[in-house]
Formats: C-alpha cells, structure tokens, sequence
C-alpha cells in the first residue's frame, strides 16, 4: 500500500482535528504543518513546522496538501500548491469570489493535479442514505429544503476574521455553503434564482443572513443562518419536503432525524433495509384520515380520486399503501463521525490520485456551484439593505 505523505496549511483548531483524525489511517503521514503562529505550535516528532506556507511547497516529498487558512488565502495557496505539482484538498468555501474560484479550477486543470473541497457531510453516512433514497425516487420529488442554522458567537470576538468580508466573505460564503451544497447533494439541478436578506448588529458584524434559491424543476431552498444567540441555543435543524414524506434532520453534523413517509411495499422496504432507520408506526391508507378538507365539503371530481391507493402532488401520481413513520439514527457519536467524515474526504482524493478515472465526491465545481448561490444571495442581502436605507433616509 503506497504512503501519501500530507501537508497541512494553517494548524488551528481545525487544522488540528484533521491531523488526529487522519493518524489512524495507515497509507497516510503528515510530514509538514506551515502556521503563523510555527513556534508556539506543538506537533509530533517527525513533523516539520514552518511559519511560511511557501517554505513548505519546496518539500519535495509531500504528495497532497490540506489548505485550512482563511477563505480570502485559498485563491493564492491552492494555485501556488498546484503549481509546485502538490494535490490539494480545500476547506469550504473553495473562494470568496467566483474570479478566484475559477482561477483555482484553471490552475487544476493546467497542472493536471487531483484537487478537491472538504465537503464533509457528503462522507456522511446518513445523509449518503438520505441522498440515495433521493435519488431513487422513494419519497418522491424533493420540492422544499429549509435550513435553519443559530450558532454563538461567544468565540467570535468583533475583530475576529469571521466579521471581515474581505477576508471570510460573510456568514453565507464562509459558513452557509456547507448546507447549500447538501442540497445539492441530495438533489442537483440548474440554479434559476437567488435572492437574500441580512441584519447588521453594527457595521462591523453582519450576524444573520438568508438565502433563498430556485431550482429547476421546483425545489425552492432558504437558508436561514445567525451567529447571535448564546451557545445554549446552538442547533441545526434541516427540513426535507418530499411528494411524499417529511424528513427533519438535527445537528450541523446530522447524527439523527424524524421521518413521516407515504409507501408502497418497495419503498417500505428500502426503508426498513437501512441500517439507520428504525420503524415507529405504520398505518394502512384506507384507515388513515386526510383532514385536508373539512366533513361535508363534498366529492372530489378528480379522475381516480376514490382510489385510496393512489396520492397526487406536484401532478404525479403515486401508488401507495400505507403511511409511516420512524426515526433516522446514527449510533456513533458526534466526534466520531465528524473525524470518520474527514478520513472519508481526504481517502476520496488519495484514490483520485491512484486511480484517475474515479469520480470524486466532492470536486472543485460542487465548490463553485455552492459558493454562486453564496455570491448571488451576499450581493442581494446587501443591495436590499442599501435600497432600505436609502428610502428610510428620504422619509
């Protein structure tokens, strides 16, 4: 089995997680850390430090660099690590700008390298299942995904980079395209309309920010993210609207979730097959109420309407039997799926390096997809407020 030796750009927090968590893999070494801060770092023996990131590139062999600094620097690192024939794996967001994203993907296809974005809840496990039902058609069309995101900001002091757009690019590119592109995930199609709002604590922090995108085909997506509550209030809630089921999903990482689901035989089975999902009740359809119309309101004149074994939505009919419902479940912990996710990540693009024809589950155009919608719904959050204050100013 071939050693990948692994470079690490910017060795904070996160950079840190990812060093433990790749120490089990066995065709793995991080040989190299470059950080700012090199001197106070304290890092394995063996491991090299540097306070330049370029001092690391000239290492000649290191095959595949992490880029975990801010988002303004990954245009500039991730070009500069392909140029030094370096493979490249990017924390989201891939840029702040759509110029610099592009230039990365030039860079890429120039060089020839293997480069990716660190979009970890594609590794997930559960959402992996979640998508693969998507994608079968069990629950039917995706028509509506809601994203409610409340973080603290008790560790985001106001001079802290997070608050500087010209260096994180605001909540929705810094933080936002994580959950855009798990729509994406679940259900790709053309982006036909953005828009967006946002709310200024003051004029240095930009706190809450909204995006809300259509799809081709009808799926209609709002992201709704605040860095203003106190840490106890800190939760994710990810709501899936389907033809036929509704699904709510919990936590920035999803361990869990609530399904309600019409079904027919096959689908009911393709539920119970999963490892993750556990059966709660199950009623037949002729002993279900449908109180969508009150008593007395009079027989439908829809062609096949008596037929209780059939449903429509979005003008498809479906063939269905009973209706059920359950709960998703991982039985591992936070911690461990989140280091499981980002071994899984940085795995994908070591085998894209063995293997050139394989896919990569998250390549750099998942990355420009999600940060267009980040982009398109900054500039409308932001000329909505300009247009407000300048009436507010004319009254």
């Amino acid at each position: 089995m071939r050693v990948f030796n692994i470079g690490i750009i910017g060795y904070g927090g996160f950079g840190k997680f990812l060093h433990n968590a790749w120490e089990p893999l066995e065709n793995v070494r991080v040989v190299a850390v470059a950080d700012q801060n090199a001197a106070a770092l304290q890092v394995q023996h063996g491991v090299k430090t540097f306070s330049d990131w370029r001092d690391l590139l000239r290492e000649k062999d290191i095959d595949a660099i992490a880029i975990v600094t801010e988002p303004a620097t990954h245009e500039e690192i991730a070009t500069a690590c392909m140029e030094a024939g370096k493979h490249v794996l990017i924390e989201k967001p891939l840029a702040i700008s759509l110029t610099d994203a592009e230039k990365i993907i030039q860079t890429r296809d120039r060089m020839g390298t293997v480069a990716a974005i660190d979009f970890i809840m594609r590794f997930n496990p559960l959402l992996q299942a979640i998508q693969s039902f998507t994608q079968l058609g069990v629950f039917g069309k995706l028509r509506r995904a809601d994203v409610e995101n409340y973080a603290q900001d008790e560790q985001l002091p106001p001079e802290h980079w997070f608050w500087h757009p010209e260096r994180s690019g605001g909540i929705l590119i810094e933080h936002a395209v994580h959950f855009i592109d798990l729509v994406h995930f679940f259900a790709p199609a053309k982006i036909l309309k953005v828009n967006g709002l946002k709310h200024n604590r003051n004029p240095q922090q930009e706190d809450q920010v909204m995006a809300n995108v259509l799809y081709e085909g009808g799926l209609i997506a709002t992201h709704y993210h605040s860095f203003a509550r106190p840490g106890f209030f800190e939760t994710t809630k990810i709501k899936l609207a389907y033809d036929l089921a509704d699904i709510e999903l919990q936590g920035w990482i999803p361990l869990g979730g609530t399904l309600k689901a019409l079904v027919n035989r096959q689908t009911k089975q393709a539920l119970l097959d999963s490892p993750f999902f556990e059966l709660d009740d199950s009623t037949a359809i002729e002993n279900a109420s449908d109180e969508s119309r009150p008593k007395g309101w009079g027989v439908s004149e829809i062609p096949g309407s008596s037929n209780r074994n059939t449903v429509r939505s979005g003008g498809i009919v479906y063939e269905v039997n009973e209706i059920v419902s359950g709960n998703f479940q991982m039985k591992q912990s936070k911690q461990e799926v989140y280091a499981d996710c980002v071994r899984a990540s940085l795995l994908d693009v070591l085998n894209k390096i063995e293997n050139p024809e394989c896919h990569l589950t998250a390549s750099l155009e998942t990355g420009l997809e999600s940060l267009k919608v980040a982009v398109l719904a900054t500039a409308s959050a932001r000329q909505s407020i300009a247009s407000t204050m300048a009436v507010s100013a004319g009254e």
